[in-house]
Formats: structure tokens, C-alpha cells, sequence
């Protein structure tokens, strides 16, 4: 060293001695200390990791250093986790700078949060190898769950060592198997005999169960025993012990002799059958073993040419004879019904000769023509002509024209209720301008216009309610089943064709014919129900003239009954006697409309017991035009006006073509004295005393008011109330002792001494009240009255 550079260095002692010697107001304090370092820290002039209680730095490399003293204390593995409470540092310094060490230093390795070294590896090794030598084999997931490391490191740190620390060798089809030479030669001599002694297909499961034989190592030794013709035979199934098979070549051999004999002779190949002779995929092993033949594979077998060019004559047979022919029975019984289909379905569309041929597929397997379908039709013509004269006869085709025509007008609905009220409106005023001319002049001019044209068309009016219900039978009759499946099948069973014909063969061709017979069967009833229009349109004209006669005799009695209902002075006696006169006469008139024009002889004879509820129905199937005028008819019998219900009566009457002549002074004489003659059969008929009762006073109330009152028995007392004034005093009291007797008679029904006495009594009245009623006669004074 230069005198001058030892002077400098005596110098700077000095120096640093006087700076030490210097006072307290010349040095740093621990807070600027501090904020110092904080800020070489920020501006990143200097690095350092803070201790854990904070009382201390420390830099980079010496952080370095103490990890590495401190692995190599532990030997050569230490976890990140003990670093952090040796080093009081945190955990996160202590994983980046273990990070910086294995980066630059190869022989250290962090390893799942521990820091290894390569002499500890080396170590680790070595137990491995003494292990492979004992045991003759080691695999990486033991190894993995002893030392705790990842398999791909230590897999990795076998293959670095191994032939150096480890003496063994990897497994070619499994990298994670090692095994020993000597290991490998005692389990080829194993498996080479084991292999060599068997003579029929065994599953490898068996044969490595049976020798006790590592299943690792049992495939790579079979394939190069295989490949080496050491052995003569194949593995099948793959290189899972559980799927493979083992099969000798000599298996094999006779295997595909019986195979090839059995479809020269019998023309398929069964599936089942192959599995039972331990092919694990019969249907790849046809198609390479007979790749230059042409059979049909299906689902359960294989098909060769000889099955397939018989059922290809039987279906070309029964074709040019119009016949028909079920393939499932022409086949072995191992064939199902998938199988006969898909035979067919190949036949006919490979077949050159079946190409133009008329075929058609029933069911799955059954084959026949087209022709043969449509004569099968022939069989159903009587049966069809037949039944659609009796769906005529009874009604029941009628019924479903009404049925259809509801249904349409329901489907399509305008608004009807001011269409309604219009025509209510209409009717009023023509009525109120007839009534100009008095009495009932209206509802005649009404009724003479309605006559002219009746007479004028009469047949053609006739033949447009005729023509309305024929012109919708096309579809009308839809609703009308000519035949069930079930039934059609049964017919088509007793042909002799069809005799052995399956179930399932007879249904397919009855669905096939069942829209070509209900057609023609519509078609026939149509037919059928014209004729009967045509027949009976003679006996039509004469039930419409008996029909207004009937009609204008219970216009009479209304309006009879009107007048009368005029007499009593109560309002509530009135509308009462109105209801009644309503519910009888008027359900009566409206039931001979509504079985008028209905069409059906069953609802023409009962017209008179026609219930609200059938003649509603009834109305409903009727056309627009009837049904809107008869419903407003129907209405008015269940209201409280018979001014009302004579309005619609009108509309009706148009409606159903019904003319009503004048009734002239000198028929209407002759009406009411039918009447009185009716009201005296009824008397003299009637045995019991309310009923004579009841009919004596009806004929007395039209002695007196010259009119015809419709009133049932509950209303007795009140025409005798009415009677009494008009009539001599005698004959009045000879009414209320009868009326008393005969509620009397209801009252005292327990008690038979009082009862007998009264009916005693009633028999001495009885004669003297229905002759009293029959011989009566208006005095003038009366009348006047």
C-alpha cells in the first residue's frame, strides 16, 4: 500500500473517531431512521423485507442465505410454513425468494410449497431402488402417497436416476409401473406357460385370477409373445382385464368352420349365437369376415341371399295373384317381427322384378296389392245398402242432419239479438196496422199473402225443405258410423282369403278401408233418404191440411179463452188463468208446428206429450229461419201475453208454411157449440164429485159469457165467485154445497165416519149438479146483465 493511501485511511479513522466522539445533537433518531429507509424503499434505491414484528430489516441476500442454511440444517426438505416463524419473516418474502433460489440454483426444487434439495432426492431414490429390488415392481402412486410429492416429480426423478440409482426398467404401456429384469423374466416364464395350455377362449380376468400374474405387466408380455408366433393366438376386447379375452388360434380355426358351415346351410347367422362362441361383436366380425358376400345385416342376425331370394318369389306369387303373404312365417324362428320388416322392406327395393308390381306393405311383414284391397270393398256393398236404409227408417240419419247443422251454426254465430228484436218489431207493426181495420183483419191480410204463395209453389217449397236436408247429407252423416274397426275386421275374417290372416293384418286393412266404406255409405244414405222424401211427399200434403185445421182450432180456443179470462176482475185471477191458457193451448199449437216441421214420424205422434225440454232440443236442430221464429213462439208460451204469443204465432206460421183462413161467424157458432158438446161428455163421463165439480162449472161460465174458459180445478173457486151474480140463487148454493162437501172431503181423509157421511152427501149432490149444469139455460135478463 502507498504511504499516501495509508495517510488518507489515518485520516478518515480520525475523522470517524471525532463523529463518535461528537454530542447527541448530531446523530439520527430511530424515526428518522426510519423514514429514511422508507424512502430508499420508495424510490427503490435499496430492497428489504421487514421483519414480522416490525423492529427489523433485512435484505435480499441475506433472507437468501438464512433459507439455505436453514434447509441445509433440516436436510436438504423444509416447508415454506416452518421458514416463516424461524426467520420471522413473512410468508410471502419467504415464497419469492424461495422461488429466486430454485430459479437459480438447479439443484434446489420448491415443490408444493417445500424447498428440496438434490441430495435429498438422491436419498429418496435410494429407498426406492432397495424397494424395487425387494418387491420386484413399484408404482408411482405408492411412492406419491409415501413421500408426499407430486407423481409427475417424482416420476420425473426416477427417470433422471434411473440405470444410475435405480437399476429397473419403465413399463412401455404404463409409465408409472417400474419393474426389476429378474422380476420380468420369472412373470414372462409365467405367462408364456399359462398362455401356452389353453385351447379354448378364456377372459383374461381368469387366466391373471387363476396364476396370480400382474395384470400390468400380462398384456405387454402377451403381445410380444404374440407378435414373436411364440404363441398362436389373439387378444380380444382391449387391454382391460376385465373386457379382454384370450382366444388360441386353434379355437379359431374351428370357430370360423362352424361359422361358415352353419350360413352355407341354414342362410343366416344368429348374433346369440356368435356371442356364445365368444365373439364380443358378432356383427363387425360378419362384416369382416364376409366382406366379399352380400348378406342383409339386421338386428338380431344376418341374412345370406338364399333366404333373401325365397321371400322375394313368395311376395312376386302373391302379388300376380292378387293374394297376400306373410313373411315372418316363411322364416326361421329366431326372426322377429323387425326383422321380417326389414327383409321386405330390402326385397322390394332391390328387387328389379318387383319394381313395377303394385306392392303394398300391411303391418310389419305381411305383403299384398292394392287390387286385393278394392276388392275386399265388394264384400260391403250389401251390408252398406242395407244399413243405410235402416239409419233412414229409424231416424237416425235425420237426427245427425240436425245434429250437424247445429253444430255449424254454433261454429259461426252473428249477432242475433238485434236481428231479433228487428222482426219482433216488423210482426208488431204489420199487427197493429191490420187491427185498423178491426178484430183480427190484420193477421188476414198476413195470412192471405202467406196462402197466395203457398198455393202458387206449394211443391216447391216443399222440395226446398226437402233439398236443405239433402243438400248437407254429404257431410251430415258423418256423425252416422257405417262400421267400427272391430266389426270390419270381423267381416273380413270370415274370407276365406282371410281365414289364417293375423289380428294385426285384418286391423291395418280394415283402417285401410274404413274412409272408402263410410263414404259409400253416406253416399247410399243419402240416396236412401231421398226416396223416402220422394215417397212420402203426397202423405206430406195431406198432414199439412190436417195440420191447419188443428192449428185454427187452437187459435179459436186462445182467443176464446182470452175473452173469457176478461170477465174475472182480479189481476192476479187474470194472469194466473193467462198462464194456464198458455201452458196448454199454446204448447199444444207450438207442439204441432215443432212435429211438423221435424221430419220425424216418432215426434209427430207424441206431439201432444212433447215436453218443454224436447221441443227445445227439437228447435235447435231445425234451420235459421224455423228455429228463430219458433224459439220467439217458445219464449212466449212460458211468458204472461197472449197478445204476445199471437204475434209470434204469426211469425210461425209463416215460417212453417201454415195458412190460417177467416173464420166466418156461422164456423165459429158451429166451433162453440162443439165445445159446449165436449164440456157435456166430459159431465157426463166424470164420476168423481170435484171433477164433476170442475166441469159443471166450466160449462155454466159458458152458459153465462157465451166463451170457452181453459182453467184447471184450482181455480173452481173463483168461477163460482164469478158465477154467483149470474146466476139463480138456488143453483148458486147447489155450486158452494158441493165445493164445501169436497174440501171437505180432502180435509177429513183420517176420520172415515165423517168422511163417509160426506161422501154420502156428495152422491145426493152430484146428479143434481150435472143436470142443473146441462139444462141451465141464459135468461134474457141475464144476458142483459
Amino acid at each position: 500500500m502507498a504511504s499516501t493511501d495509508w495517510i488518507e485511511v489515518q485520516r478518515l479513522a480520525a475523522e470517524f473517531q471525532r463523529a463518535q466522539l461528537s454530542s447527541s445533537l448530531q446523530k439520527l433518531s430511530e424515526r428518522n431512521c426510519i423514514e429514511i429507509v422508507s424512502k430508499l424503499v420508495e424510490l427503490k434505491l435499496i430492497d428489504v423485507f421487514y421483519t414480522n414484528d416490525g423492529k427489523e430489516y433485512i435484505t435480499l441476500e441475506q433472507l437468501s442465505r438464512e433459507i439455505c442454511d436453514e434447509l441445509y440444517l433440516h436436510g436438504g426438505r423444509i416447508s415454506l410454513t416452518e421458514l416463516v416463524p424461524i426467520l420471522n419473516v413473512s410468508y410471502h418474502a419467504i415464497e419469492l425468494r424461495a422461488q429466486n433460489i430454485s430459479q437459480s440454483k438447479p439443484e434446489i426444487h420448491l415443490v408444493s410449497g417445500q424447498l428440496i434439495d438434490d441430495d435429498h432426492l438422491d436419498r429418496i431414490t435410494e429407498e426406492i431402488n432397495e424397494n424395487l429390488q425387494q418387491s420386484g415392481q413399484i408404482t408411482v402412486v405408492e411412492l406419491t402417497k409415501q413421500y408426499e410429492l407430486p407423481m409427475e416429480f417424482i416420476l420425473q426423478q426416477i427417470r433422471n436416476r434411473l440405470g444410475t440409482i435405480i437399476q429397473g426398467q419403465q413399463d412401455k404401456h404404463d409409465h408409472h409401473f417400474f419393474f426389476t429384469e429378474g422380476f420380468l423374466a420369472r412373470n414372462r416364464a409365467r405367462i408364456r406357460g399359462a398362455l401356452s395350455a389353453i385351447t379354448v377362449p378364456t377372459a383374461v380376468s381368469a387366466i391373471i385370477a387363476e396364476n396370480k400374474l400382474p395384470e400390468r405387466l400380462f398384456f405387454a408380455v402377451a403381445d410380444e409373445l404374440i407378435s414373436s408366433k411364440r404363441i398362436q393366438a389373439s387378444v380380444n376386447g382391449g387391454r382391460q382385464a376385465n373386457l379382454a379375452t384370450f382366444i388360441p388360434d386353434v379355437h379359431s380355426r374351428s370357430q370360423n368352420e362352424w361359422i361358415d358351415n352353419f350360413l352355407k346351410q341354414n342362410g343366416y347367422l344368429e348374433y346369440a349365437a356368435l356371442t356364445r362362441l365368444g365373439l364380443g361383436d358378432p356383427k363387425s366380425f360378419c362384416r369382416k369376415r364376409f366382406k366379399e358376400s352380400t348378406l342383409l345385416y339386421l338386428s338380431s342376425c344376418c341374412v345370406g341371399s338364399n333366404i333373401l331370394q325365397q321371400i322375394e318369389a313368395a311376395v312376386e306369387e302373391a302379388l300376380v295373384s292378387q293374394s297376400w303373404v306373410g313373411v315372418l312365417p316363411l322364416l326361421p324362428s329366431i326372426f322377429d317381427e323387425e326383422d321380417a320388416g326389414q327383409i321386405v322392406q330390402h326385397v322390394l327395393k332391390n328387387s328389379r322384378s318387383l319394381a313395377d308390381k303394385d306392392a303394398l306393405v300391411i303391418g310389419e311383414s305381411a305383403v299384398t296389392s292394392n287390387a286385393f284391397v278394392r276388392n275386399l270393398k265388394l264384400i260391403f256393398r250389401p251390408i252398406i245398402e242395407q244399413k243405410a236404409s235402416e239409419v233412414v227408417a229409424s231416424g237416425d240419419y235425420l237426427q245427425a242432419l240436425a245434429d250437424q247443422r247445429t253444430a255449424k251454426e254454433k261454429s259461426f254465430k252473428p249477432d242475433q239479438n238485434n236481428d231479433k228484436k228487428d222482426r219482433k218489431e216488423k210482426r208488431r207493426k204489420k199487427a197493429n196496422e191490420g187491427k185498423l181495420g178491426g178484430g183480427t183483419q190484420g193477421r188476414e191480410t198476413k195470412t192471405k199473402a202467406t196462402k197466395k204463395k203457398y198455393q202458387k209453389g206449394k211443391n216447391d217449397s216443399d222440395d226446398d225443405d226437402d233439398g236443405e236436408f239433402a243438400g248437407g247429407s254429404s257431410g251430415a252423416s258423418s256423425d252416422l258410423e257405417f262400421m267400427s274397426l272391430n266389426e270390419i275386421s270381423h267381416v273380413l275374417r270370415k274370407q276365406e282369403s282371410l281365414v289364417d290372416a293375423p289380428d294385426d293384418f285384418l286391423e291395418d286393412i280394415a283402417g285401410r278401408l274404413y274412409p272408402s266404406l263410410q263414404s259409400s255409405f253416406q253416399e247410399s244414405a243419402r240416396l236412401a233418404f231421398e226416396a223416402v222424401l220422394s215417397a212420402t211427399s203426397g202423405q206430406r200434403r195431406q198432414t199439412h191440411s190436417e195440420l191447419q185445421e188443428r192449428v185454427q182450432l187452437l187459435l179459436q180456443n186462445i182467443k176464446q179463452g182470452q175473452n173469457a179470462i176478461q170477465f174475472f176482475a182480479s189481476l192476479d185471477d187474470q194472469q194466473q188463468l193467462t198462464r194456464h191458457l198458455l201452458k196448454t193451448n199454446g204448447s199444444e199449437l207450438a207442439n204441432e208446428l215443432v212435429s211438423y216441421v221435424s221430419e220425424d214420424t216418432s215426434v209427430a205422434n207424441n206431439a201432444k206429450d212433447m215436453s218443454p225440454e224436447a221441443r227445445q232440443k227439437i228447435i235447435n236442430g231445425l234451420s235459421q229461419n224455423m228455429r228463430v221464429a219458433l224459439q220467439g213462439l217458445h219464449k212466449a208460451i212460458q211468458g204472461t201475453s197472449i197478445e204476445e204469443l199471437l204475434l209470434e204465432v204469426d211469425g210461425a206460421l209463416a215460417a212453417c208454411d201454415v195458412v190460417i183462413r177467416k173464420v166466418d161467424k156461422t164456423k165459429e157458432k158451429a166451433i162453440m157449440t162443439q165445445q159446449r158438446h165436449l164440456l157435456i161428455e166430459q159431465l157426463h163421463a166424470a164420476e168423481d164429485a170435484a171433477l164433476v165439480l170442475h166441469v159443471a162449472v166450466l160449462l155454466l161460465f159458458h152458459t153465462v159469457t157465451q166463451t170457452v174458459l181453459s182453467a184447471s180445478g184450482r181455480f173452481v173457486p173463483q168461477i163460482i165467485t164469478f158465477l154467483k151474480p149470474h146466476l139463480p140463487p138456488s143453483i148458486a148454493e147447489l155450486l158452494s154445497e158441493l165445493q164445501g162437501l169436497v174440501i171437505q172431503e180432502l180435509k177429513c181423509k183420517g176420520d172415515e165416519e165423517l168422511l163417509k157421511d160426506v161422501r154420502q152427501k156428495m152422491e145426493t149432490l152430484v146428479p143434481q149438479v150435472r143436470e142443473t149444469a146441462m139444462t141451465y139455460k141464459k135468461s134474457i135478463s141475464t144476458a142483459r146483465d
